[in-house]
């Protein structure tokens, strides 16, 4: 069993960039401490932010992509026979690790039950239909939403915890932490707030405890309001489109 691990960190305070370059500086070096004693291959994921990599190869996304991409980029580049997806503020203990090895067959599971640290075996993506590629990304759809895109596709798959104290919620740090996957302790600022992305709360649904009409409804609503901000943003680019279009191919000629 090969593993690849990819970390991801997503810009958490994108109108304070020290603040920001600290934040991930400081669970980068904790996830490195851990690293260590794994021999496992890891590759960061700088989504929409950049910071010392210590060494370790980079994706990086120029602008911060939705949670279901970055699965998707996890599988296309994936140099080993399964990928693991971890959320810079957490990491999997050396039981944990274990616990990874001894599932060397399986096409997917998680480390709680929480989905937040996917391991899933490479081209685990490759069926997945056009529309749910192109839907993974629409980047205004956030950490709550978008990685339901690919939630089918892992079901189908037999996506499970193999966690025995799956249920469990931790206080200290908090939740989700269990015998195989923790938090590490700091800061843990809410993206999709600092990033102005949609969740179901702003509409009054927490914990997506609501009629699959309701949510429908709620998607369309969101999808709608976001899609007209991207046109607004398109259409203010349409004085470049035609002021830049005749010369496509008319660069000026410099000695």
């Amino acid at each position: 069993m090969r593993l690849h691990c990819f970390i991801c960190a997503t810009v958490a305070f994108p109108d304070d960039l020290e603040a920001d370059l600290k934040h991930h500086g400081y669970f980068l070096h904790a996830q490195v401490a851990a690293f260590q004693k794994t021999g496992v291959p890891l590759t960061l994921i700088q989504n929409g932010c950049e910071f010392p990599s210590l060494g370790f190869p980079v994706l990086r996304n120029p602008v911060p992509k939705s949670l279901a991409y970055n699965y998707l980029l996890c599988d296309a580049n994936c140099a080993g026979d399964y990928w693991v997806f971890l959320p810079e503020d957490c990491r999997i203990t050396q039981e944990g690790w274990e616990a990874v090895r001894k599932r060397n067959g399986r096409a997917c599971f998680s480390m709680a039950k929480d989905p937040k640290c996917l391991v899933c075996r490479k081209g685990i993506f490759d069926g997945l239909p056009p529309q749910i590629r192109a839907a993974c990304d629409l980047n205004f759809l956030g950490k709550e939403i978008s990685h339901l895109l690919v939630r089918g596709e892992l079901d189908q798959q037999g996506f499970h915890c193999i966690t025995p104290d799956w249920a469990q919620v931790s206080k200290d740090p908090p939740l989700w932490s269990n015998r195989y996957f923790e938090m590490i302790p700091g800061v843990h600022p809410n993206i999709n707030r600092n990033l102005k992305l949609p969740a179901l709360d702003d509409y009054g649904v927490s914990g997506y405890k609501a009629s699959r009409a309701k949510i429908e409804q709620i998607y369309a609503k969101i999808v709608a309001s976001s899609l007209d901000k991207m046109e607004a943003d398109a259409l203010a680019c349409k004085e470049l489109i035609s002021k830049y279009g005749p010369i496509l191919t008319e660069i000026p000629y410099e000695p």
